[in-house]
């Protein structure tokens, strides 16, 4: 798998946010765009004994890609079904996922009580079609901390496709 140079992208790709401290201190969240991609980079401080490779010095990297096509759908299924009561019409109590396929890529998005640490809810996005180095999907796990207090959602909106 090779990973984007966020220094020097590739012409028609766009930075859309860059999110420092995004998950743990010194933690860095990118939400960059191409004409059909929507990529979220997350970049952890590397330290020796980690279970993950130094990618890039000083950084473990993740990357998750989806159709741009989907980031209305993962929009509305993170503003209207979790964070919205079943009486506000969000999702009922034991729906805990949702699944779609767009530009024919199957994607599934779920509620992940405990996100990346303990009792720190969050999302977590799955893309059935595109493989990653250590699994045979690529999957990502966001807090709500960082898609509200950290702006990834707000975001995330404002993709246009």
């Amino acid at each position: 798998m090779s990973f984007l140079n966020t220094q020097n992208l590739p012409p028609g790709h766009k930075v859309i946010i860059e999110i420092v401290d995004a998950f743990y201190p010194g933690s860095i969240v990118y939400l960059i765009t191409n004409e059909h991609e929507a990529i979220f980079i997350r970049k952890d401080v590397w330290k020796a004994g980690d279970f993950l490779d130094e990618d890039e010095p000083g950084f473990s990297l993740e990357q998750f890609v989806v159709p741009l096509n989907a980031m209305p759908w993962l929009v509305d299924i993170i503003e209207n079904k979790f964070w919205k009561t079943p009486a506000q019409g969000g999702a009922p109590a034991d729906v805990l996922h949702y699944k779609n396929t767009v530009d024919d890529e199957k994607l599934k998005i779920r509620f992940t009580p405990n996100c990346l640490k303990k009792f720190e809810p969050g999302i977590t996005i799955i893309n059935y079609s595109r493989a990653e180095r250590y699994a045979e999907f690529a999957s990502i796990a966001i807090p709500y901390y960082t898609l509200r207090d950290k702006k990834l959602f707000q975001a995330m909106k404002s993709v246009r496709f």
